[in-house]
């Protein structure tokens, strides 16, 4: 009985896969192949259509960023004349970094915390700064 029902269903999926494929008696293999190219060049067409206009979209979206900007503000908003350069003020000499405590005191704390010990234990003896602000370079 199983063997009956397993042959009936084998047979009903080969029939309507069959005809579905479009693969029936009376098509010969030309007719078939011809089918699949038709079938092959509507998707590779649909999908180039799409692609089109996407890219039309994401074009004409450019333009709606700019006519946002050109609104009205641009109506209402008299011609200014242009702002004054800034002027950057240079120290007349520079800084003497040596003798500088809190510099000392946070450093000192830094490692106190990440070491877990007491900030009073620690002794800074020096600080230098690295030759090379290239880090790179010591890798």
């Amino acid at each position: 009985m199983m063997k009956k029902i397993t042959l009936l269903l084998f047979t009903l999926l080969t029939v309507f896969s069959c005809t579905a494929c479009g693969q029936a008696r009376s098509e010969s293999m030309g007719e078939l192949m011809k089918r699949a190219g038709l079938n092959t060049v509507m998707g590779m067409g649909t999908v180039f259509l799409v692609l089109i206009l996407i890219s039309i979209i994401i074009y004409l979206l450019g333009f709606i960023g700019k006519a946002q900007n050109k609104g009205p503000a641009a109506a209402e908003a008299a011609p200014e004349k242009p702002a004054e350069p800034l002027v950057m003020e240079t120290p007349a000499e520079p800084e003497d970094l040596t003798d500088d405590f809190e510099l000392v005191a946070v450093i000192a704390a830094a490692i106190a915390a990440s070491e877990g010990v007491p900030a009073d234990r620690l002794v800074v003896r020096s600080i230098r700064r690295k030759a090379s602000p290239n880090q790179w370079k010591n890798v």
